[in-house]
């Protein structure tokens, strides 16, 4: 990623944004919402990448799983020359349910497994009643929540 690299992007920029239909909508988006970085390598833009937490990342480099790999946080990820943004939207196979304004830093794209309903299972032995109840009992009390306390305090032996 050199200097001539990012004057090309912005020289494509120019030259593709007139003939658009949405042009005011892709200028205001430019303005409030794009940057063209330089980065040293392909390792300080995927820190950057993951700084940003984008609802779509395309890695356009000769060996984009490479740098998928250094990938945490991102929406939807397109790897490689052949592959846009347009093709993961409409039909490449992932919904486009995507999280966005940085929320990839911590949720994922919808999946099946948000319409699958789950439950906790929490099972303690004896033994470990002992070691948790000593423990959940000073933290409920510490919350004032006294019958927590108590049901810690209870299963504990004497």
């Amino acid at each position: 990623p050199d200097e001539k690299f990012i004057e090309q992007v912005q020289a494509s920029i120019n030259k593709l944004l007139p003939e658009m239909p949405r042009k005011q909508v892709i200028e205001a988006s430019l303005t409030n919402r794009a940057l063209l970085i330089q980065v040293g390598d392909m390792s300080e833009a995927c820190e950057i990448a993951n700084a940003i937490a984008a609802e779509h990342l395309e890695i356009c480099a000769t060996e984009p799983r490479k740098w998928a790999e250094l990938i945490r946080h991102a929406g939807a990820i397109f790897m490689g020359n052949y592959t846009s943004e347009s093709l993961g939207d409409y039909c490449a196979g992932p919904n486009h349910v995507l999280p966005t304004a940085r929320t990839a830093r911590f949720s994922s794209p919808l999946g099946v497994y948000d319409f699958i309903k789950r439950s906790s299972m929490i099972e303690v032995s004896e033994a470990g009643a002992q070691t948790l109840g000593a423990v959940a009992s000073t933290l409920a009390h510490g919350e004032g929540l006294t019958a927590h306390a108590r049901a810690a305090e209870m299963r504990l032996k004497k």
